[in-house]
């Protein structure tokens, strides 16, 4: 009964605090620390210390944003999983800082996941995965290599995951996903589009040089949108054409039909990003929670993952988007959510707290 009641106590205080993004200092110690690299160079690595004396550890393996460990939500999240009795870690992983979306990233994450195992102010009996968006779906790919089977995750928790790499990326150019058999179709995130053709660039032909398109896609990468913004008026109309489509999200029948052609040309590659085939030899328990709302990832790649995880636990959200909470809902249907939300957080808590 008890376990039961501080597991409703800390999803109540999670919604209240990840609602109000206010985490009180003295709840919470923030640390900045560097790790080497497998490439022998310093990374930048996040710690928020919780007030409570312990060593359970939860891990946020970030998705593909030129922010990294410095994303805001992501901070906020630490900060109120700290303050709720959880040491956190954030470390920066470049190739998904580049947007570079490739099996690269599992790579570092076993190399990350060691480290942190072997620290003395971590549990390694009791380390959560936590995998956002992009990141969810190389967490469970990562999480079947040695360095996770010899020390398994006690669980692992997916923030707006995706499932199938070819139909995320059919999302993010053109808005389209499939629901009970119908084809629904959204203004998907514009951010979609410029990860897609930065990750794929070397591989398009524009049938003229593509120095300058490049080059204003690496800007906004790195988050030099201004920049960015200065080099497109210079652009001539072909390039320009191009660019906006992408920076937009309003997509052309010229950038589609280039999206088209690699989605064709790449299907082989694309299918290996996936962690779709792997999911079914997953045993550890996974927690879903989806944004119906999320406009990068659409939710349907999360109910996939339900449907091909033996041993998950599934919300999807009307509460949510891609970055956090909507403010688009009356207050009777928040109240609703809200509830919803607290379960499935609750069930979170007793599970790891077991």
């Amino acid at each position: 009964m008890i376990k039961l009641i501080n597991s409703y106590r800390f999803a109540v205080k999670y919604v209240i605090g990840f609602a109000t993004k206010k985490i009180p200092k003295d709840k919470y110690k923030f640390v900045e620390e560097t790790y080497l690299g497998p490439n022998n160079q310093e990374v930048p690595i996040r710690i928020y210390y919780s007030h409570k004396v312990t060593k359970k550890t939860i891990i946020i393996f970030l998705g593909a944003s030129p922010d990294g460990e410095k994303h805001k939500a992501v901070n906020l999240l630490a900060k109120n999983l700290s303050s709720l009795g959880y040491n956190v870690f954030i470390p920066r992983i470049p190739p998904l800082m580049q947007l570079n979306i490739s099996n690269e990233n599992v790579m570092w994450m076993r190399f990350i996941y060691n480290l942190i195992q072997k620290r003395r102010d971590v549990d390694k009996k009791n380390i959560i995965g936590f995998g956002i968006s992009y990141g969810g779906g190389m967490l469970l790919k990562a999480s079947l290599e040695k360095e996770f089977q010899n020390n398994p995750l006690k669980s692992a928790y997916l923030y707006g995951s995706g499932c199938n790499a070819d139909t995320i990326l059919k999302f993010i150019t053109n808005g389209e996903f499939e629901i009970n058999g119908k084809i629904e179709k959204i203004k998907p995130h514009d951010w979609g589009l410029t990860v897609f053709f930065h990750h794929f660039m070397n591989e398009i032909d524009f049938g003229f040089k593509k120095d300058k398109i490049k080059e204003v896609i690496q800007l906004r990468v790195n988050g030099n949108k201004e920049e960015s913004n200065q080099k497109i008026k210079n652009l001539n109309d072909k390039e320009y054409n191009i660019v906006n489509a992408i920076t937009s999200g309003y997509i052309n029948d010229e950038v589609q039909k280039i999206v088209d052609e690699v989605l064709k040309n790449k299907s082989d590659y694309i299918k290996d990003l996936s962690c779709k085939k792997i999911c079914q030899n997953i045993d550890m328990k996974v927690f879903i929670l989806h944004g119906a709302n999320d406009n990068m990832i659409p939710y349907t790649e999360s109910i996939q993952l339900k449907k091909l995880l033996p041993n998950s636990e599934l919300l999807i959200s009307y509460l949510f988007e891609h970055k956090g909470i909507s403010s688009k809902r009356n207050i009777f249907f928040k109240i609703k959510e809200v509830l919803r939300l607290i379960q499935f957080l609750a069930k979170f808590q007793r599970y790891n707290e077991s």
